[in-house]
């Protein structure tokens, strides 16, 4: 993934099915921590749609030193019809972390490459659309150190910014504070820490 590039990241799992020229298409999707997930999320739905034609999937894991492994399958359907519009749904959402099987029950009438595409694509955001998605806000961890007689303006900052629950504090010869701070609070915690306890907290 590249360098300051924002992501989304499924809500939770979500399923979408519909008809198409008697073809019915059944799209599943959740998030997938690891490739072993996504697998094992792909087995269960074959196993619970053990009678479909197709079990179409696509997913993207980390895996390795690649944090953006991508896998896509066709399952039988003609070459770039299924798997990569199944991929490219959650790709063009900036979705990471995710599975999705698209399941078709052959009706009898073909589609063409053209209808395939579409069905597919139609399945696979239908699908991410009843998940639902929402940004990953990176979380900093920060160390602050400071005396005791500035401990209740500290924790009053902390409290006033939402950020009191998300301290971990250890009590010593100084007041040590491991602080978790999400990325859309970084600029003010960063302005408001050293305000709160003047130049005795190191960050």
């Amino acid at each position: 993934m590249p360098e300051g590039k924002r992501h989304n990241r499924l809500r939770g799992a979500g399923e979408y099915s519909f008809e198409e020229k008697r073809s019915r298409f059944i799209g599943y999707c959740e998030p997938a921590a690891s490739e072993e997930a996504a697998r094992a999320f792909i087995e269960s739905v074959r196993s619970a749609h053990k009678t479909a034609s197709h079990h179409v999937y696509a997913y993207q894991t980390p895996q390795g030193n690649n944090p953006a492994y991508t896998r896509h399958s066709d399952d039988g359907e003609p070459q770039g019809t299924a798997g990569l519009p199944v991929l490219n749904v959650f790709l063009k959402n900036e979705i990471i972390r995710f599975v999705c099987v698209a399941v078709r029950y052959f009706g009898g009438t073909l589609l063409g490459k053209g209808g395939l595409t579409r069905a597919y694509s139609k399945a696979a955001k239908g699908a991410l659309e009843s998940a639902g998605f929402e940004p990953i806000i990176e979380i900093k961890n920060y160390e602050v150190v400071c005396r005791y007689g500035q401990l209740a303006q500290l924790k009053y900052f902390l409290e006033k910014n939402g950020l009191l629950d998300g301290a971990d504090m250890e009590y010593g010869e100084n007041c040590r504070a491991v602080i978790a701070v999400p990325e859309t609070k970084e600029e003010i915690f960063l302005q408001g820490v050293g305000l709160c306890s003047q130049s005795t907290v190191n960050i």
